[in-house]
Formats: structure tokens, sequence, C-alpha cells
């Protein structure tokens, strides 16, 4: 998710504000979505390891606009607490 956000704000379809909260920019989201959906399917399709990677390194970083926001969402509740009973199953097989 990390990915998704930092590369829809380096192209400037979202815009972190000082508050900790993002801004859609409509004039821009709309083409940063299409080029975000074609570098991953290119990188897909053509079976690119090292640009996967390379794309992961770079853009799949907490950055400080994002952590802001994330530190103002502690005091949401949680309604629903998923459990992944064959993740952890399987998770204390591999051990």
């Amino acid at each position: 998710m990390a990915m998704q956000v930092n590369y829809l704000v380096d192209k400037g379809g979202f815009v972190a504000r000082a508050d900790g909260t993002f801004e859609v920019n409509f004039e821009k989201i709309r083409p940063a979505v299409r080029d975000l959906v074609h570098d991953l399917l290119t990188i897909e399709a053509t079976g690119d390891y090292a640009g996967a990677k390379r794309m992961l390194d770079q853009l799949g970083i907490v950055r400080p606009s994002l952590q802001k926001a994330l530190n103002g969402l502690t005091e949401i509740p949680v309604d629903i607490e998923p459990q992944f009973v064959t993740a952890n199953s399987l998770a204390r097989t591999s051990n």
C-alpha cells in the first residue's frame, strides 16, 4: 500500500497536507492511476523481477507524510479483528 500511495504522491494525484491528511488532485489522479496500473502490469507481464524489486525498494517505504497520517488513525476503534486461521496454521508448520 505504501508503494501505491508514494507512486500517486510522486505523480501528483495525492497531495500531503500539513495536518497529516491527504487530498486528491482530481486533475492528476486519473493519469497517475493509469500510469501505476501500466507500470505494475508491465512488470508482471514481462516478469521483470529487477524492476519489481527496484519499485518496491524506492516506493515501498513509509515516508514521513504517510506515517503522520497513519499516526492519526490510532484512536479508530476496530469492530472486526480478522483471524487468519489457515495462514497461522501454515506459519506454525513451516518453523
